[in-house]
């Protein structure tokens, strides 16, 4: 057998062997038809449809799959505040929590080990309110520098504050929009 010069891609041989219209070589079909590698490629994907056609006649499709398998719409939001949906996940979620507790308080340790442990386990929570504690005065003490320091980034560089200013457009669109679907849902 000769080796074919121009060999067709196997989704153009799978085209031409079901019959419809190759999707990169719009010659696909004549040239399968006077090369004998591209013909031999076309007829192995030919074989091979029609050993799959007949796999999936010899079973009998399982009634409500496809409705198990594909969901055709987005949960309502009912739905997702359904606890149903969200049991099996909350669930693991808590008993991950609990096994984690567990560990960290199991009496196989020593007297004084437990405390430690669980000290050690509270002391990143503990930083992390802190954190939160500090931001709050730092955000507000620090935003009146932010703010001038942009005020004379955008007075320098006249087209980024006209820019900046022409985007500030559509962005207050965008929250008028969201604030008023908000009053309408109430």
């Amino acid at each position: 057998m000769s080796r074919c010069l121009r060999p067709l891609d196997p989704i153009d041989a799978e085209a031409v062997a079901s019959g419809a219209e190759p999707v990169l070589a719009p010659d696909a079909a004549e040239h399968a038809a006077v090369c004998p590698a591209c013909g031999d490629l076309v007829g192995q994907a030919r074989d091979l449809d029609r050993a799959l056609g007949d796999l999936s006649g010899a079973l009998p499709p399982l009634s409500g799959l496809a409705e198990r398998v594909t969901r055709l719409r987005g949960f309502s939001r009912r739905e997702r505040r359904t606890y149903a949906l969200w049991k099996a996940p909350v669930l693991l979620a808590g008993a991950i929590g609990v096994a984690g507790l567990t560990l960290l308080l199991l009496p196989s340790l020593s007297a004084g080990e437990p405390a430690r442990v669980g000290a050690t386990a509270l002391v990143p929570i503990l930083a992390f309110a802190r954190s939160l504690a500090r931001w709050f005065p730092d955000f507000a003490r620090v935003t009146p520098y932010g703010l001038e320091a942009l005020s004379d980034a955008l007075r320098q560089e006249r087209a980024l504050g006209l820019v900046s200013l022409l985007l500030l457009l559509p962005a207050g669109f965008g929250v008028t929009r969201v604030f008023g679907r908000a009053r309408s849902r109430r």
